[in-house]
């Protein structure tokens, strides 16, 4: 039986894919070696667009701050453009890791998985550049700064218009995936991220002496009952989180400060309860401060909105997927609580956002994400350079 253009072009991608695998792995580990945070990816920057000369694509770099884009064009170029998102900023975490790739820059590391992101495209690159005489349209390679910190950096590639000229029809990005091992695949159809808020309280008090209670207005008492009435916000029925990580108070054993400040993070599914929550916020803190005769001073820096998949595409997606590697690698992932930037771009286009399993328990490959002891089994690259490439030819 002869096989069919898509069983020719499916063995094709796999066999550039295992061509491939050592120098993307390699790429991964000089990335991960030298991590650099939110906006200051100059020399992850430069390696992406070297590489990418290397493969004859064109690339406009410095796009907001140090972004990189590159345009692959195979025939027809005009007929359609798929672009293809990696994030390159990195965390500040030392890492704990002891493998020949760790961080070589203190305080620095890749522990969300960006620099396997950023490998992942450029061998997607590698691979869609060999068979650019075997697809249609122009195929985006997107490369951005400061998916860490707001503002973001999907934003502001947006806004320096990496989605026009030509005009994407649809975009994928990827992240890596914890809880599936290396060669399994996770898709969402529909909303899957939350959105998320930066939230910042100053609770004005009066200080004083902690034996005189009747000349000073603790800060402290009134963020404690601030802490407790903003903890009913918190309804995973909804779903909205609302948590705070820290708070300062510059106080003594003896000494009652005049101000606390509170810091913690909103997370919700739908901008109408994101909006609602906001207005909550406020109330309740302004409420509970006056009552003590304080004030609390209410910044709500808002930050990513929520990622939705769009439905056509990712069902679309995973069952080409099914395709390339098995319905037993293929799996339904349940929405998550975590936020991610990628989310600006399912506002404007057609969207699959979707993870890559990068454990292997059998060798302790286990470690959360934004841990100092996150890695991952390189072999997850081997599957996800191929898929990549997969999606954007099947598109």
């Amino acid at each position: 039986m002869t096989p069919s253009p898509v069983d020719t072009m499916k063995e094709k991608i796999q066999h550039l894919a295992a061509k491939y695998y050592p120098a993307v792995v390699a790429l991964r580990r000089e990335i991960h070696s030298h991590p650099e945070l939110s906006k200051c990816e100059v020399r992850t920057a430069a390696l992406v667009a070297s590489e990418l000369q290397k493969l004859n694509i064109p690339a406009q770099t410095h796009i907001a701050g140090t972004g990189v884009v590159g345009l692959l064009r195979g025939r027809n170029p005009e007929k359609r453009c798929i672009a293809l998102r990696a994030d390159m900023d990195a965390l500040p975490i030392h890492e704990q890791n002891n493998t020949p790739y760790r961080s070589q820059n203190a305080g620095i590391m890749h522990a969300c998985g960006h620099d396997v992101h950023t490998a992942n495209l450029l061998g997607a690159a590698m691979i869609l550049s060999d068979l650019r005489d075997e697809w249609e349209g122009t195929i985006k390679l997107i490369f951005q700064p400061s998916e860490e910190k707001i503002p973001s950096g999907a934003h502001a590639m947006i806004e320096a218009g990496v989605l026009e000229d030509p005009r994407v029809d649809a975009i994928y990005g990827l992240h890596v995936h914890t809880e599936l091992e290396a060669g399994q695949i996770g898709f969402c159809a529909g909303r899957f991220m939350a959105s998320a808020d930066e939230i910042y309280l100053t609770v004005i008090g009066r200080g004083g002496h902690a034996a005189q209670p009747a000349n000073f207005i603790s800060p402290l008492i009134i963020s404690a009952e601030i802490l407790l009435a903003l903890q009913p916000l918190t309804d995973m029925k909804v779903p909205t989180v609302l948590s705070f990580g820290k708070i300062n108070a510059d106080g003594a054993t003896n000494v009652v400060p005049e101000r606390a400040e509170l810091e913690g993070t909103l997370r919700c599914f739908d901008e109408q309860t994101r909006a609602s929550q906001h207005e909550r916020i406020k109330s309740i803190c302004h409420d509970i401060a006056a009552k003590h005769g304080g004030k609390c001073e209410v910044n709500i820096l808002k930050g990513y909105p929520v990622l939705i998949n769009d439905e056509t595409l990712t069902k679309g997606s995973r069952a080409a997927a099914v395709e390339y590697l098995g319905n037993d690698a293929i799996h339904d992932l349940p929405i998550r609580m975590g936020a991610e930037d990628f989310a600006f771009y399912t506002q404007k286009v057609p969207a699959c956002f979707y993870r890559i399993g990068v454990a292997d328990p059998s060798r302790g490959i286990t470690s959360p994400i934004h841990t100092p002891t996150f890695d991952i089994d390189e072999k997850a690259l081997l599957t996800s350079i191929g898929l990549m490439s997969w999606l954007a030819c099947r598109r």
